[in-house]
């Protein structure tokens, strides 16, 4: 699933894009791409110009100009694609392409079928079960110093909850980053880890972003290009390989139903005192 800065890559590929466009037609080829009402939510559409596209968390959102104020939320969950052009691979997978008056378009592109296009009416509050975003050093220590949980610290990470946008590749790197076991319950990090994950958590996730995002298997910017940060992984996906801070090998283990990856030299697990 694509995380936060696959996310905010598409985003800063659509915006300049999109913005000030006006959407002449939508052409629907899979209806539950959509939430809710479909045939409503292209008649709110139709004739609506683009004001911006911004991000929050996982989430692409778009806002149109005019009365009412809508906004469209899109989420691409584990295989959706937002792309100027098709390629021919692509084109079995279109759910939704939306046509711009002056010629241009927008394709929905969804393999798995498990993205989502939400229209949200005025007034509503968007997605209201979402933390703060993650990449401001300040507002992440913050969070993980206020946390009385008990859960692992991978758990906690990728509860959105918490921290908006950070998925299994960028909590097992920042994770790594610190030295900080993923197992390790969230509440018994010491002020001094706290400090080092409130740092690394926006410094991964900056870094990806600069990268365009991690490719490792349907993700692709708007205009059908490959990200390149899975060139500096760390940990995330290497089981069995070497450490590259200290040769040991990479081991991965099941958390909660999802795969995590890190180094048992650099993260040692810890030990609780007992009562």
């Amino acid at each position: 699933m694509p995380e936060l800065p696959e996310v905010q890559t598409v985003v800063s590929g659509l915006d300049p894009v999109l913005r000030g466009n006006t959407i002449q037609d939508i052409h629907l080829l899979w209806p539950r791409s959509i939430e809710g009402d479909a045939a409503a939510v292209i008649r709110s559409l139709k004739n609506r110009r683009i004001h911006r596209v911004y991000r929050r968390g996982k989430y692409i959102l778009i806002d149109f100009t005019g009365l009412p104020s809508y906004t469209v939320t899109v989420h691409l969950r584990m295989t959706g694609k937002l792309l100027f052009k098709l390629e021919e691979k692509d084109v079995p997978y279109v759910r939704v392409e939306f046509k711009f008056q002056g010629g241009d378009a927008l394709y929905f592109v969804d393999i798995r079928k498990f993205g989502r296009i939400k229209l949200w009416q005025p007034g509503e509050t968007l997605l209201p079960c979402l933390g703060p975003e993650p990449l401001d050093e300040s507002t992440v220590y913050c969070v993980l110093s206020g946390l009385k949980t008990g859960r692992a610290i991978k758990t906690v990470l990728l509860d959105q909850r918490v921290l908006a946008g950070i998925g299994n590749i960028y909590a097992d790197e920042a994770l790594h980053l610190a030295g900080i076991h993923p197992l390790t319950p969230a509440n018994t990090m010491p002020e001094s880890k706290q400090r080092i994950l409130g740092c690394t958590i926006p410094r991964i996730l900056k870094e990806a972003i600069d990268h365009k995002g991690t490719t490792l298997s349907d993700y692709v910017t708007p205009d059908n290009r490959r990200g390149e940060h899975q060139e500096y992984l760390y940990v995330y996906g290497r089981e069995g390989d070497t450490c590259k801070g200290c040769a040991t090998p990479i081991v991965r283990l099941c958390i909660n139903g999802r795969s995590s990856h890190f180094c048992p030299e650099c993260q040692p697990s810890i030990t609780l005192p007992k009562d």
